[in-house]
């Protein structure tokens, strides 16, 4: 029998997760993970075979999605409006922080990971406007991250103007963390990324809360159609670390022109995962469309 293809679109906010992906094997329980919650809430669909989820890729624990992607493979075709509310019903009734945005069937051929164009990220974080002022809105609270800065002296023109030394094609692997999955990292042939990044106001979560009016909100925007391990969390720590005048940017150029983990400046911190969102994936039509 000629198996259908569906693709979901979800969403979650990672705090209380250990990542995207499944840490074990369909037969064990991982609802820690978003891939293993969202599977637990097809097993609850009544006459449904619950399948395995693909997913787009991965995220680290605390890092969210604005809309992520997977898809999974069935014999009979599905009611997706109604496998929608139940999977939405399982997970809001368990407490998950996670939802279905929309079901679709697609071309037997689509992949969600490698049909992917590009990704979109975005790494929200706010600085006080009186660096006397520590009290953050609550909710910014491990959604946005809170720069402890002195604002008269963060070189925010200096970490502005650095953005062109991340923009195009490098050698990004000084700026990757070695990869806990030994096979991924073997697999792993080339750390060269194609990389856009833009710096731009942003508003309040909550703009009537009082907190607020205290502090200045700012997005970094990155497009790639990949990334390695780590890499906007670092590249976001060493533009950090430049507007405080920490690093240098001969000393970014030096970590781009000569990759390498043994290169990475290790004063440098890598920006907490809370500040990160996965805004979406881009495919092409034709790979989506159902035959």
């Amino acid at each position: 029998m000629k198996m259908k293809r569906y693709a979901i679109n979800f969403s979650y906010i990672g705090t209380h997760y250990k990542g995207s992906q499944r840490r074990c094997n369909k037969a064990l329980m991982d609802i820690d993970t978003v891939q293993g919650a969202i599977e637990s809430s097809f097993q609850k669909i009544k006459r449904f075979k619950a399948p395995s989820l693909i997913m787009a890729g991965r995220t680290d624990a605390g890092v969210h999605a604005l809309c992520s992607t997977a898809h999974f493979d069935l014999e009979k075709p599905i009611d997706t409006q109604y496998f929608i509310r139940e999977s939405n019903k399982f997970l809001l009734g368990c407490g998950h922080q996670i939802r279905l945005l929309s079901c679709y069937e697609v071309s037997p051929n689509f992949h969600a990971r490698f049909s992917a164009i590009s990704r979109t990220y975005v790494y929200r974080f706010l600085l006080a406007n009186d660096p006397t002022f520590s009290q953050i809105p609550i909710s910014e609270y491990s959604r946005t991250l809170h720069l402890r800065s002195n604002p008269h002296k963060f070189d925010f023109e200096r970490m502005r103007r650095a953005l062109d030394l991340f923009r195009g094609t490098h050698d990004f692997k000084s700026f990757s963390a070695p990869s806990t999955n030994k096979i991924e990292y073997e697999r792993r042939r080339t750390y060269v990324r194609s990389l856009n990044i833009e710096l731009k106001p942003a508003q309040p979560l909550l703009p009537v809360d009082p907190l607020s009016k205290h502090f200045s909100y700012w997005n970094f925007i990155f497009t790639s159609k990949s990334y390695l391990y780590h890499q906007i969390r670092r590249i976001v720590g060493t533009l950090f670390a430049l507007g405080l005048n920490k690093i240098s940017e001969e000393e970014i150029m030096t970590m781009l022109q000569v990759p390498g983990h043994h290169n990475w400046d290790r004063s440098i911190d890598p920006a907490l995962p809370h500040g990160l969102y996965l805004l979406g994936i881009n495919y092409d039509e034709k790979d989506i469309k159902s035959t």
